[in-house]
């Protein structure tokens, strides 16, 4: 079979842009029935998500229905569990850091202990987390020592900076005295340098006459701060027994503000409520000044 090429090269030649606009139109079709297509496979795989998604939906409510009903035990009970232990857990802690709060406002009635030294519970950082989750009257019975406590500290803590500024008023005292004790020893020791100079001739009458009235000067005020001394020792005695006292009374009248709460949470637990419950612990108090830091693991076996 013999070809004529150069009849189809003319065929080509005269009919090329027909066939090249043809084969540009089978390649733009061809673009847009793959573009169609995968847009049609997405409508459909979001259509097939939905479906599913609704059933599932619509039938989840159902399961977990039937499941509850069959074992209503295997689903509540551990949550009831772990917040009873969450709460339980929570009070301990809770009580923990009201004791220290307590022995905190007895040690404020003791000026030996500097600031720096006393515990940190005179405050809570932030609210506790039992009052979110504790019954209403437990967090009732939290805030109401929560209240005795600030205005009882308020109160020990302003009896104690009236006593520490009297007694840095006495300090100052002190250092002044020993000041002047120095200044006269070198004053005596430099008017016998003059007086042996006189002897050998020389003229230093007004330089004796300056020692002796600086002299006189130092020891008239030696004893205004003697005086004063004894002034201030008796106010800070005073002071310093009326801040301890008032710090004792504090403590004792905070831990009995501590009483309801214990009980309530007690109760909380299942304890019972006994008013009796906490005799033992508030006779304790009134010896001891509060229970030690450690005091937390007698609450957990009071508990």
């Amino acid at each position: 079979m013999n070809l004529d090429t150069e009849l189809i090269r003319q065929f080509l030649l005269a009919h090329q842009e027909t066939i090249l606009t043809w084969l540009a139109a089978g390649l733009i079709m061809m673009l847009l029935a793959r573009f169609e297509l995968r847009r049609a496979q997405r409508r459909a795989a979001q259509a097939m998500s939905e479906s599913v998604a609704t059933t599932v939906a619509a039938c989840v409510p159902d399961i977990a229905h039937a499941v509850q009903a069959a074992s209503p035990q295997a689903v509540a009970e551990p949550v009831e569990m772990q917040r009873a232990e969450a709460l339980r857990r929570l009070a301990l802690d809770t009580v923990g850091v009201v004791m220290t709060r307590g022995r905190w406002l007895d040690e404020l009635g003791n000026l030996r202990l500097a600031d720096d030294a006393l515990l940190a519970g005179q405050r809570a950082d932030g609210a506790d987390p039992l009052l979110v989750v504790a019954p209403q009257p437990v967090v009732q019975a939290y805030l109401d020592a929560q209240r005795v406590f600030e205005d009882e500290a308020a109160q020990v803590q302003a009896l104690r900076r009236d006593a520490q500024r009297v007694h840095e008023a006495l300090q100052a005292l002190d250092a002044e005295a020993a000041h002047i004790e120095q200044e006269t020893g070198s004053i005596v020791l430099r008017f016998e340098q003059v007086n042996a100079q006189a002897a050998q001739g020389m003229d230093g009458g007004d330089y004796q006459r300056f020692l002796i009235q600086k002299y006189n000067t130092l020891g008239q005020r030696e004893k205004e701060i003697a005086q004063e001394r004894t002034r201030l020792q008796g106010e800070a005695r005073q002071r310093a027994e009326t801040l301890a006292t008032h710090a004792h009374a504090a403590s004792r009248r905070y831990r009995h503000a501590l009483a309801p709460l214990m009980e309530q949470l007690r109760a909380a637990w299942g304890h019972g409520e006994s008013p009796q419950v906490f005799d033992t612990w508030q006779r304790h108090g009134s010896t001891e000044p509060y229970l030690a830091p450690h005091g937390m693991q007698g609450a957990r076996s009071a508990a």
